[in-house]
């Protein structure tokens, strides 16, 4: 079977973000978010296959400055970075739920094969969406911490969540791809594939570029996977 491109785009579609908003609405506040902090910006439309649409986040860099959000067939929007280890959707997520008031994720799975393997999960919203005062829901992980495999819970757990294997004995088991999965669909997430990304053949997405950082070094998608190999 053909490799997908959500497979071959890894690091970047390992860590990825998701917003429970419209993309215009999503990306209009993250601009306005970068305008607020003086920040200078460009914003363009992509709509083109997710194969070109992926292929605008090269060059990848240590610190990154590319931003792609794009549609989904399940009312979400997604969120990639052009990172050298990931998208590291943290920090933005975080911020557009707080602005938006509305549910945003972090999921990270990466390849067996990844030198810091792991599975991870954050979820933030409002108060009244069940988030604490600082806009934190849920934080589930279990990350290879060099060599050392380590799990950690925070938040109160959700009503679908398999609470029974953070108990299991390697710590590895307690927060597997599949129970990821398993709470993604509790919050009305399918699976992130190449047709939840494009439907019909197309992508649809903005791309918000900032000035890269001239004193670091810039890498292709390739070259970035033997980093973290």
């Amino acid at each position: 079977m053909a490799e997908g491109l959500i497979e071959h785009w890894w690091p970047v579609t390992h860590d990825f973000g998701l917003v429970r908003s419209d993309i215009e609405v999503v990306a209009a506040a993250r601009r306005h978010q970068y305008s607020a902090s003086g920040q200078a910006v460009d914003a363009v439309w992509v709509d083109a296959s997710l194969e070109e649409c992926l292929a605008r986040l090269e060059p990848l860099s240590p610190a990154p400055s590319k931003e792609l959000f794009l549609s989904t067939t399940f009312g979400w929007t997604a969120f990639l970075q052009n990172g050298t280890r990931g998208s590291d959707p943290f920090l933005p997520m975080y911020q557009l739920s707080r602005t938006l008031g509305v549910t945003a994720l972090r999921a990270c799975v990466t390849p067996d094969h990844a030198r810091y393997a792991g599975v991870i999960l954050e979820v933030y919203d409002t108060p009244r969406a069940g988030g604490n005062a600082d806009g934190y829901r849920r934080s589930i992980a279990a990350v290879n911490d060099g060599g050392r495999w380590v799990f950690e819970q925070s938040g109160l757990p959700f009503d679908f969540e398999d609470a029974a294997s953070y108990t299991a004995r390697r710590k590895r088991d307690r927060f597997t791809p599949e129970a990821l999965l398993n709470v993604l669909r509790g919050l009305g997430v399918p699976r992130l594939t190449d047709e939840t990304l494009q439907p019909g053949g197309r992508c649809r997405g903005i791309l918000i570029s900032r000035p890269p950082h001239p004193h670091l070094p810039s890498f292709s998608l390739a070259e970035a996977k033997v980093l973290v190999r």
